[in-house]
């Protein structure tokens, strides 16, 4: 059976469908699936980044916690207030009096929201010590705390005396003979808790062991049994994996936490995330996108099927035509409605019939264009922050550094912490903005505190600064390298006690900043060879004086060249740098 070749307009419609209705479909697919991908992705990027920050939090919880039940474990005192015989109640309670590290600890632990201590000596009751009666020692926390032996459990327990649950740190003492005083039990405070969670946009759940809700915002859930983990084995820490919760499709997003000094509990966070609800709002946006596609693509196509259809007709038109003229009758219309290509054919050809040899000669060509629609398609990267180092993760850290060494009675190296946490946050919170002369001296006066532990009593100095400059403004961290490449090139190196004396002066129309030391000094070769240095600006420093060549050229950029640095030294008594700047109070 011979095959009917397609017409014209088939070939156009196909062509259409093929070169424009379809990739436009399958563009549309794709992008929905895309963008589906990208927001749950980022999503999930979110959640982990959001879990990490938590998990941080609550280590921090579980380390001050851990540390104080480390401190009441080895305390004498303790132990000595509950192995002592009492002959009255007075006595006991002036006994309790003696004794307030539980105030200082709830006192200064926002984490600690109370510390009671479960006696086994039947001495009188307040409310930190609690006799141990039968009813406390058969429940179950009370046991697996004397069975551990001092080793720290978390429960989810009630509070003796309010029966508020908490997450609780147990661990039994024993005295200096072995024998059993009681059960320790710290308290977390649920506010505390609620900080770490606080702004998750989505359902996080706080569990112990995957067995219990230690922390909810809704506090209905609160002692309740996590149900989204039925079912669920896996031996990573941290994992996602898709599950039901409510009926619906979810993402679980765990992070399993083992606390410090703990061997048999982990804490668990656990973020729900709801993958329709995440979607709803690219699923609108893509409906109608789509439905603006497809009526786009609708009218399109109608308007495309009107021009097939009037463009078949005329070459239908002409194809007559022209098979009436091979026929040999030439009496044909002269002109065809329209005035595109196919009408001038059509001209043309009702002017060939006049001349049958110039039929003959002559050869027709028809042509159809084709347009080809290219697409560009640009890709959009969705990006993360980073987990840099939160600089109050840093400053957190050195103030848990200072307390501990509070705690453990070394004062100069908490003052050495604190004053190095003071130095390290006004420099990372320095911005290229004039600042006030006095915080551009606290940072130094702090570096020089610094500077004289290190070196002691061979280190002394002075700062001087006339009346009225100190309302003046000065472009950030100009005057301290000038201070340490005192301490570095000047003083380091000098056997003898040496100082630096700082002075700030008004000069009129200016300031003069002075730093002069004792030091070792200049030789006249290498200070003609450092001015030339710090006024080149094509210079390329080695390293060893780049403090100076940069503070040189900030001040000529910011303030003009009639300002800078001066510098005059004698080898072998000291040398003295002096920096002119304008006085301003803006």
């Amino acid at each position: 059976m011979k095959k009917l070749p397609l017409k014209v307009s088939q070939k156009l419609l196909g062509i259409y469908l093929i070169v424009t209705a379809i990739p436009i479909l399958l563009v549309g697919a794709y992008l929905n699936y895309s963008t589906r991908e990208i927001v749950i992705s980022n999503v999930l990027k979110e959640v982990e980044t959001n879990a990490d920050k938590m998990e941080m939090r609550l280590n921090t919880i579980f380390n001050r916690v851990t540390n104080t039940s480390d401190l009441l474990y080895i305390n004498d005192n303790l132990k000595t207030l509950l192995a002592n015989e009492y002959e009255t109640l007075l006595d006991v309670y002036n006994a309790y009096n003696q004794y307030p590290v539980f105030d200082e600890f709830i006192k200064y632990y926002d984490e600690i929201e109370n510390i009671q201590f479960f006696m086994n000596k039947n001495m009188i009751t307040n409310s930190y010590f609690i006799h141990a009666d039968n009813s406390v020692r058969s429940e179950n926390w009370y046991k697996e705390a004397v069975s551990n032996r001092g080793k720290i459990n978390w429960v989810y327990i009630k509070e003796h005396w309010t029966e508020k649950e908490y997450l609780t740190l147990t661990r039994s003492i024993f005295g200096n003979a072995n024998e059993l005083l009681g059960v320790l039990a710290i308290y977390i405070s649920p506010d505390v808790l609620a900080t770490v969670v606080e702004g998750e946009p989505y359902n996080t759940f706080i569990t112990l062991d995957k067995e219990v809700i230690v922390y909810h915002k809704d506090p209905t859930f609160l002692g309740e049994s996590p149900v989204f983990f039925a079912d669920i084995k896996q031996d990573n820490r941290n994992y996602l994996i898709d599950t039901k919760y409510q009926s619906e499709d979810v993402k679980l997003s765990v992070h399993e936490i083992v606390p410090e000094k703990s061997l048999t509990n982990s804490v668990q966070i656990s973020t729900i995330i709801p993958v329709e609800e995440i979607m709803e709002e690219p699923n609108i946006i893509f409906t109608r996108g789509f439905l603006i596609t497809s009526g786009a693509l609708l009218v399109s196509v109608i308007l495309i099927g009107i021009f097939i259809r009037s463009f078949y007709r005329r070459i239908e038109q002409l194809r007559k035509t022209m098979f009436q003229v091979a026929k040999g009758n030439f009496q044909i219309t002269k002109k065809m409605k329209g005035s595109d290509e196919i009408s001038q054919v059509y001209e043309d050809l009702a002017t060939t019939t006049k001349s049958v040899q110039k039929i003959i000669d002559e050869v027709y060509i028809h042509k159809i264009k084709e347009e080809t629609w290219k697409r560009k398609q640009k890709e959009i990267d969705f990006k993360m922050l980073a987990s840099q180092i939160n600089p109050h993760f840093l400053y957190n850290t050195l103030e848990t550094i200072r307390m501990k060494a509070l705690v453990n009675k070394d004062p100069e190296v908490a003052k050495l912490i604190k004053m190095l946490s003071k130095m390290m946050r006004s420099a990372l919170e320095r911005t290229d903005k004039p600042v006030p002369i006095k915080e551009e001296l606290e940072l130094i006066e702090h570096y020089l505190e610094i500077q004289h532990v290190r070196f002691g009593n061979k280190f002394t100095y002075d700062i001087n600064v006339e009346e009225g400059i100190l309302s003046n403004k000065i472009f950030p961290l100009l005057i301290q390298p000038i201070v340490e490449n005192a301490v570095i090139h000047g003083l380091e190196s000098k056997e003898e006690a040496g100082f630096i004396h700082i002075s700030i002066m008004d000069e009129d129309r200016y300031m003069r900043i002075e730093v002069k030391d004792n030091g070792i000094g200049i030789p006249k070769k290498q200070l003609y060879q450092i001015r030339a240095q710090m006024d080149d600006e094509n210079y390329q420093s080695d390293g060893n004086r780049i403090g100076l060549h940069n503070v040189q050229q900030r001040i000529k950029l910011y303030y003009g060249d009639a300002f800078g640095i001066e510098i005059e030294s004698i080898f072998g008594l000291g040398t003295t740098m002096a920096i002119k700047l304008p006085k301003r109070v803006e």
